[in-house]
């Protein structure tokens, strides 16, 4: 047996086949990535449409006082929200920049608007469709002017970025936006057009404020390679209680919105604020279009302001 090993081992031609390195699997191409973050950003959206249409269904149950399919159908929807959506969003922001993921977002939109007509017998209006195209097509269009910087997220890195003197005036308008739906959009009687958009947009905002979410994953990456120095530092730790709270706040209001309002009008809302909002904290936070030319910046910020539009034209043609 020692012989015949030896004399394997002494063969060139079986030394090249049995070499280590023809054994190593290839290494992926991290710039790659984001397709995989994009992958799972529309899996989310999937599973948030099922879990926001499973909210509206259960009031509809209940309001044919089947008490006991409408609690079920509730916890589930509400666990697809709470977990899964979550968890999905985080994977996707861990491997793509913020800029990107946002306007996938929007397949939310296409989701819920090809479902909601079978599964809750909703009307798809002609107003309708063409807000949800508007904001669709807006959110899609704004990937072609996405701008991917390179960017080492260490400790020092994030607390720049939340203390800088843009986040706290974006955090300033924020609290100020809060206010004024919870203060006076909110006290409309309830079922209209302008409390069921205060809902929706309440919620998307608040779900919209993903740049929390992108560093978190991004640290969380690290500390599974090995690296869990960053979470020694206040500024990571916050950025994690800030990704559960919006990821958590806006279930309040969004799952008052389904129980109220039709989901083609308020997941289009909902989705409409969150895109937006996502878009804009993916700018002003984050400095993703910083060093973008600026055709890239306008046209970037062009769609944003069609999804504004579209989002209007909706809330005025419901009643």
């Amino acid at each position: 047996m020692d012989d015949r090993l030896d004399g394997l081992i002494g063969n060139p031609d079986m030394e090249h086949m049995v070499n280590v390195s023809d054994l190593v699997p290839p290494q992926i191409n991290e710039k790659n990535l984001w397709l995989l973050g994009v992958l799972l950003a529309v899996f989310g959206t999937l599973v948030g449409t099922i879990g926001k249409q499973m909210i509206r269904r259960s009031e509809m149950l209940k309001q044919e006082r089947k008490e006991r399919e409408s609690t079920i159908i509730f916890r589930v929807g509400l666990a697809l929200q709470v977990a899964l959506n979550p968890l999905c969003d985080i994977a996707g922001y861990a491997l793509a920049p913020a800029s990107v993921i946002a306007p996938v977002t929007g397949m939310d939109i296409v989701w819920n608007t090809v479902i909601a007509p079978c599964s809750l017998n909703e009307t798809l209006t002609p107003r309708r469709l063409m807000s949800t195209t508007i904001i669709f097509f807006a959110a899609t269009a704004s990937v072609a002017f996405r701008q991917i910087n390179e960017v080492e997220w260490t400790t020092e890195y994030v607390e720049m970025v939340l203390l800088q003197n843009r986040t706290t005036l974006y955090a300033i308008c924020f609290v100020a936006w809060y206010l004024w739906n919870i203060i006076v959009q909110m006290r409309f009687e309830k079922g209209t057009p302008i409390r069921g958009f205060s809902l929706g947009a309440t919620a998307g905002t608040l779900a919209g404020n993903m740049w929390c979410t992108k560093i978190t994953a991004v640290l969380l990456e690290k500390c599974i390679s090995g690296n869990c120095d960053p979470w020694s530092h206040w500024v990571s730790w916050i950025c994690l209680f800030g990704a559960v709270f919006f990821a958590t706040s806006n279930l309040y209001y969004i799952s008052r919105g389904m129980q109220q309002h039709e989901a083609l009008f308020m997941v289009t809302v909902y989705m409409g604020a969150n895109i937006t909002t996502n878009s804009l904290s993916a700018i002003v936070v984050l400095g993703e279009m910083d060093d973008a030319p600026w055709w890239k910046l306008t046209g970037y910020t062009l769609c944003i302001l069609m999804m504004m539009v579209g989002m209007a034209l909706l809330t005025s043609g419901e009643k």
